[in-house]
């Protein structure tokens, strides 16, 4: 349908042109019956042609009015001169449909039917004027002969023109509301250009049809047209270039903000607002299809309905331009035009991805004009933006509802949780919480949602003073914090409840870090549980102490009256019972040294005749297991601080330990060697180091070996014992300020080593 719209439209535009040269030339013919009929034609055209080809009057009206009109004053008189004009403003007015369409591609508004009179009277009073006053000095109007004797009419004439042109100019801009600063720096120059500088050329022009007559005339007439066309295309591109770099200027801040938003509602509301400032239209909405392909409108536009030609332009993907001379094409299409017919209906797809996504559409109501290829060219680079804003705003929407369901999910599932839950920032602010949490901090999830997490609120977590601060600041410099789990007391809901806190790093898929997760576990009814069952192990151990010391003695006193047969009996079955009796004195050691109850008795002692005994008490146990059990036992070693029951059982175990996971024709060894002390507080402690040819301890299992009921089975013998001894071992070695570890031998299988302090120094006090 584009191609058929210019073609109508041009052949409206010759037919127009056409009918005004004929009726001109009909007029031409009818009035050449008079002597001066040529010089009025001719002063009547070129007077049509210079008020079409004027500026504005919002441009000063600036052209070649003044030219012609004093030209025609000196020429044919006063009446004559003004009777012409008025004739000529007729003409003009009926010919300026014809002048509009010729300036609408060039962007310019024309001016409306009383600014075109306030600039014809603009023109008309100064001539006037300048009549009466070189009347009053002497001077002839119209001229007569070409020969000027005198020169001061005719500089009356240019004088008074001018300043009266340039006066009335001035207060038809005021008259117009326009600020008095823009005429002096935009518009006087060129009145006074024209009202002084342009009358010369009109005496000029006046004195050669004097001298030559009318084909020197013609000439000069032809030189005023072609002066006045260039005037006007000059100014007229000059329009276009500005009003086009205002538009790209609109066009480009208006492509920003686009990409600055991702709601669909800001989006249609700037791009309707764009369509605005750069394409002047009585109606404009913005259609968008659904995903049943129904053709949506903006509700807070001024059109609620799509019509035959949007949904043309939505099926088709293509650009649909109608206007007065080419509206009937559509009905050839089966397209019913809208219930308020357009004088110019203009609808551009737009497209993503090859994809219609909406139409825009615009209308001008009667008696708007058609759009024009600038306005046609505008709206497609619009579309381009708009759709490619529109396409990023849906796929933003539909992912933020999306997620806003899954974290309405995931704050369903956290709230569910009976632990609590606290996703803090590298800010410092809480991004996630659940109620368990908030509870805690004694505020509602939804306002602890964005806050802080300050140093005050930790300490209801469990924080000690400052540690929360240095937490953060490992978090704001993208490093990870230490993690410790703690357990701290708190009141909820009236009661003390024993809360674990375990912390961890959230880290990004590049390993950043992103915050800090911390979870809070009620461990209120474990610790009551633990509590009772220690009481409970407690109990039982301290009742089973009585009778199997009781056991033991009746042992030994059985053992000092039978016969050799049945001693070795005897003797087996109190090794066993020490062993329980060190067994119950271990486990009630560890509770008492893990309540920080036990007092280590420590006194100066030396270790080799300690070990002597023990060697003694399990060489039965290894000679039964086919192992070789050795201690070494090197000269001048060092005394030591310590209580020397607690040791034997720490010789005990560690020797009893080796032997469990040695294998027949095994060895277990143990050496002493001297330890130098720390500090000056003590003299040179000692060391022990006990080996065993078993299958070893794996690096990852060291650090559980002594904790309770741990047991290592690498080979997968059974081996006997609870796990108990290796945990006694460690506490009572920290007890006596000492280290315990566990390393592999030199030559295959474990090694033990723990040290012992030297005898204190009397000197420092340390007793």
């Amino acid at each position: 349908m584009q191609g058929q719209k210019r073609v109508s439209r041009q052949a409206v535009l010759t037919i127009e042109w056409g009918f005004l040269f004929v009726a001109l030339a009909a007029a031409i013919w009818t009035v050449t019956l008079s002597r001066d009929a040529p010089q009025l034609i001719l002063l009547g055209l070129l007077t049509v042609i210079a008020l079409n080809l004027s500026l504005p009057p919002t441009q000063g009206g600036g052209g070649l009015v003044p030219v012609v009109v004093v030209s025609g004053l000196l020429m044919v008189g006063l009446e004559t001169a003004v009777t012409l004009f008025l004739a000529a403003f007729i003409l003009a007015e009926l010919t300026r449909p014809l002048w509009e369409s010729a300036a609408e591609d060039g962007g310019e508004t024309w001016p409306s039917r009383r600014q075109r009179v306030g600039q014809s009277i603009v023109y008309l009073l100064p001539l006037l004027i300048g009549a009466s006053v070189s009347n009053q000095i002497g001077g002839t109007i119209p001229l007569v002969d070409a020969e000027v004797k005198n020169l001061i009419p005719l500089g009356s004439l240019i004088g008074s023109y001018g300043l009266s042109y340039f006066l009335l100019s001035l207060l038809f801009w005021l008259a117009l509301k326009r600020p008095f600063p823009q005429f002096l720096t935009d518009i006087a120059l060129t009145n006074i250009a024209y009202g002084l500088l342009a009358l010369p050329v009109a005496i000029l022009g006046s004195l050669t049809f004097l001298s030559n007559g009318l084909p020197a005339f013609v000439i000069f007439a032809l030189g005023v047209t072609v002066f006045s066309v260039v005037i006007r295309l000059s100014w007229q591109r000059r329009l276009t270039l500005e009003q086009r770099l205002r538009q790209f200027a609109v066009f480009n801040q208006a492509g920003i903000s686009l990409r600055e938003t991702l709601d669909l509602t800001t989006v249609l509301e700037r791009t309707h607002q764009q369509i605005l400032n750069l394409v002047p239209a009585d109606k404009i909405n913005i259609f968008l299809l659904d995903e049943e392909s129904a053709l949506i409108p903006h509700s807070s536009f001024n059109m609620h309905h799509s019509d035959d030609f949007t949904r043309w332009v939505a099926e088709n993907g293509r650009m649909l331009d109608l206007d007065r001379g080419n509206m009937h094409f559509a009905g050839r299409h089966g397209l019913a035009p809208p219930a308020l017919h357009p004088n110019a209906w203009l609808g551009i797809p737009l497209l993503a991805a090859e994809q219609v996504i909406g139409v825009i559409v615009l209308q001008r109501l009667a008696p708007g004009r058609p759009f024009s290829q600038w306005h046609r060219e505008l709206l497609l680079a619009i579309a381009g933006q708009a759709s490619a804003a529109i396409q990023n705003a849906r796929l933003y929407s539909r992912t933020d509802k999306a997620l806003a369901r899954r974290v309405e999910q995931l704050q369903a599932l956290l709230d569910g949780m009976q632990e609590g839950v606290l996703l803090v920032d590298v800010n410092g602010r809480i991004a996630l919480i659940n109620p368990f949490a908030a509870a805690l901090l004694n505020q509602p999830p939804v306002e602890l949602h964005r806050q802080f997490l300050t140093s005050v609120m930790s300490i209801c977590i469990g924080y000690a003073k400052g540690a929360w601060a240095a937490r953060l600041n490992a978090l704001s410099a993208r490093q990870e914090p230490a993690a410790e789990p703690a357990t701290f007391t708190t009141q909820l809901s009236g009661k003390s409840r024993f809360i674990l806190r375990q912390e961890t790093a959230v880290r990004a898929a590049d390993g950043q870090v992103m915050g800090w997760l911390i979870l809070f576990r009620d461990v209120t009814e474990e610790r009551e549980l633990a509590e009772q069952r220690a009481d409970l192990t407690r109990m039982i151990v301290h009742d089973l102490r009585n009778p199997l010391t009781t056991l033991l003695s009746t042992l030994q006193l059985v053992e000092d009256q039978s016969d050799p047969d049945r001693r070795d009996l005897v003797f087996h079955a109190r090794q066993g019972t020490l062993d329980m009796l060190d067994m119950v004195d271990s486990l009630m050691d560890i509770n008492r040294m893990e309540a920080g109850q036990l007092m280590v008795e420590a006194e100066a002692m030396r270790l080799p005749p300690l070990a002597e005994k023990v060697v003694t008490r399990l060489r039965p146990l290894a000679a039964q297991k086919q192992i070789t059990l050795q201690f070494d036992n090197p000269p001048d070693l060092p005394a030591v601080w310590a209580d020397a029951e607690i040791v034997r059982r720490v010789l005990i175990n560690l020797l009893d330990n080796g032997l469990k996971f040695t294998p027949a024709g095994g060895r277990v060894n143990g050496r002493f060697q001297p330890e130098p002390p720390l500090t000056g507080q003590h003299e040179p402690g000692v060391r022990c180091l006990i080996q065993d040819s078993g299958p070893g301890i794996p690096p990852d299992f060291r650090s559980q070996v002594f904790d309770r009921y741990t047991r290592t089975n690498p080979g997968g013998a059974l081996v006997r014992g609870a796990g108990l001894g290796l945990a006694f071992c460690k506490l009572a070695i920290e007890a006596h300020n000492g280290r315990i570890w566990v390393e592999d031998a030199p030559h295959g299988g474990s090694q033990f080593v723990f040290t012992l302090p030297g005898i204190p120094n009397l000197e420092t006090g340390d007793w």
